[in-house]
């Protein structure tokens, strides 16, 4: 029997009916053929979009961060899969919420500790006014140099290059862009050691908002200038160099693209306040 979960790494009920499925498999060997799958706050969004679309009205007004399909049909959220298992295998779960709570918190901190990638926060201020944190994973397996020259821009202790720099421009749909940490008028990008460096690969495809990668003035022309998309755009595939994608703050980058511009700039100054390594602000 084909048992396929989706649920977000911090939601309590996801890790309920992971452990669940588990237990299952050993009780009742064969019996299920498990597929579980751990997403980010905005992978989770991401997938629920793409089931809208795949399944239509059982979706609208999902609120839960966890969902079970069995024989690819929906059971429903987490509470509605441990009745499934109670009815067809007579399964009862007698752990208390704090378990799971406890199993989360840790699976989302050993998400963050991936020695393969790298976890950055920017916080913005939009007026004097605080907006918000922007939370992305940069994956150094995949593009080291880009993703190392980013970290150094944001997060060297001697001085954080990136601090207090104006995000200079909004494209309605399109994209945020900053990092010009010179001027702010965009008309500047140096990288962290100075001047400009190579395109490393175009591995990391656009595929989803909140992709960030380095703005360029044509090939080989990366430096400080950075952009966060605000939705799917493929035709930047094999002309920017993605390095990471948001998994917190979906949120917060609603309200920039929301913010009044006149020619692509923000009326009322759009300010990186303070941003880093995640690891160093906890």
């Amino acid at each position: 029997m084909d048992v396929e979960v989706f649920g977000k790494i911090k939601d309590h009920d996801f890790h309920m009916v992971k452990m669940a499925i588990e237990t299952l498999s050993r009780t009742h060997e064969g019996a299920l053929n498990p597929s579980i799958h751990a997403l980010t706050d905005t992978d989770w969004e991401h997938f629920l979009n793409n089931k809208q679309n795949e399944i239509r009205g059982e979706l609208w007004g999902f609120k839960c961060g966890t969902m079970a399909f069995v024989q690819g049909e929906l059971i429903g959220n987490g509470d509605d899969f441990m009745r499934w298992a109670k009815e067809k295998f007579a399964m009862v779960d007698f752990r208390p919420p704090a378990f799971y709570e406890a199993l989360s918190n840790q699976a989302y901190k050993s998400h963050l500790e991936n020695p393969e990638h790298e976890v950055v926060f920017m916080d913005f201020v939009h007026d004097k006014r605080p907006i918000g944190r922007m939370i992305f994973e940069m994956y150094k397996d995949i593009v080291p140099d880009t993703v190392a020259n980013f970290v150094k821009l944001l997060s060297a202790k001697a001085e954080k290059k990136y601090v207090s720099s104006t995000m200079h421009r909004i494209v309605k749909h399109g994209w945020i862009q900053g990092g010009d940490y010179m001027g702010g008028s965009g008309a500047n990008s140096d990288s962290f050691e100075g001047g400009k460096f190579a395109d490393e690969n175009f591995a990391i495809k656009h595929d989803r908002r909140g992709t960030i990668g380095m703005a360029n003035d044509g090939p080989h022309s990366n430096g400080s200038q950075f952009y966060i998309t605000f939705g799917p755009a493929p035709w930047m595939d094999g002309k920017y160099v993605a390095i990471g994608y948001i998994i917190e703050g979906m949120s917060v980058l609603d309200d920039i693209e929301n913010i009044e511009t006149y020619n692509e700039r923000p009326k009322r100054p759009l300010t990186l306040h303070d941003c880093g390594l995640l690891s160093d602000a906890l």
